[in-house]
């Protein structure tokens, strides 16, 4: 854990991402042994860094993110449904960032919300003094994007973070010999309800230009759960996309050489493909093309014969 601490913060930014798995220690030994040793390794982890880094900030993040780990370890050691772990996830997910909000007040003094703000005024102080109107444009809007979508982005970072620590911990254990580890299906059968993306397809409408008269909450609320909506829709058609490239048997680097540019530019694309899935059923095409193909195949060999 301390290991993957360091790490986390010694090619900052690249590395940030790897901060996501912080929990994945304390879910391992708390679904090997027990809840009690996953909060002991959490605390010992959190003293570790108080001598050497004397940073407030990084044990509170230690230690409400070890929420995370000992939630989907629990769960998982009681060999729940893989929905209910995933569940648990999320909530303990949420849960850490309450946390952090406390931590944060108890030690600074000022809420995540005036922390933000104040970070935002500092860059856009700096970039004023630089005289690079373009820029400061930019980042404003960024700013203003960030404040207005700031729950959605939390909800996903929640799902992220039980995710990735869910499927990394089922790899794991299963690589220390543990047997009947409780596991997500397959990334290409991932596939969300119907509903999902009716209302996505609701609240992508309400948030076009024709309906600015609403009231400003209400808009609020739809901007956000347009924000939210749109990522599970990316994720889905994500699913649909390496369910095709599996079809075709392309390598790993190859497949990641397609995917990704996608993923960072076109987000879009991924969220059309998961919002029509429930109705075009991509993947059941996909499956039955592949099927018609061996059974061509056969033929060609009997005929052949």
């Amino acid at each position: 854990m301390v290991l993957i601490v360091a790490l986390s913060f010694m090619f900052f930014p690249a590395s940030v991402y790897l901060a996501l798995l912080i929990p994945l220690p304390v879910l391992i030994a708390t679904y090997r042994h027990s809840v009690l040793l996953g909060a002991v390794i959490a605390a010992l982890s959190s003293v570790f860094f108080v001598f050497l880094l004397m940073n407030a900030g990084v044990v509170i993040l230690i230690v409400a993110l070890s929420t995370v780990g000992i939630g989907i370890g629990a769960a998982m050691r009681e060999k729940l449904d893989y929905k209910k772990i995933l569940a648990v996830g999320i909530i303990s997910a949420l849960l850490t960032v309450m946390l952090v909000g406390i931590g944060l007040y108890l030690t600074m003094g000022q809420t995540p919300k005036e922390i933000f703000n104040e970070t935002a005024d500092r860059i856009l102080t700096e970039l004023s003094t630089r005289d690079i109107p373009v820029q400061t444009e930019q980042v404003e809007a960024l700013i203003e994007t960030v404040r207005i979508l700031y729950p959605s982005m939390i909800a996903v970072g929640a799902v992220a973070l039980a995710l990735v620590n869910f499927l990394a911990g089922s790899w794991a254990l299963v690589r220390l010999k543990m047997t009947d580890v409780p596991a997500l299906p397959p990334l290409t059968r991932w596939a969300f309800p119907m509903w999902l993306s009716v209302a996505f397809i609701v609240v992508w409408v309400l948030t076009w230009q024709i309906f600015a008269f609403l009231p400003q909450p209400i808009l609020f609320v739809v901007a956000n759960l347009a924000n939210f909506l749109h990522w599970l829709m990316t994720i889905q058609g994500l699913c649909i996309v390496l369910s095709f490239l599996r079809t075709i048997r392309l390598p790993i680097w190859g497949i990641v050489l397609l995917v990704l540019p996608v993923w960072l530019f076109a987000p879009w694309f991924m969220a059309l493909l998961g919002t029509l899935d429930p109705w075009l059923h991509f993947r059941g095409r996909i499956r039955l093309s592949q099927e018609e193909r061996m059974r061509q195949l056969e033929k060609n060999k009997r005929d052949q014969n």
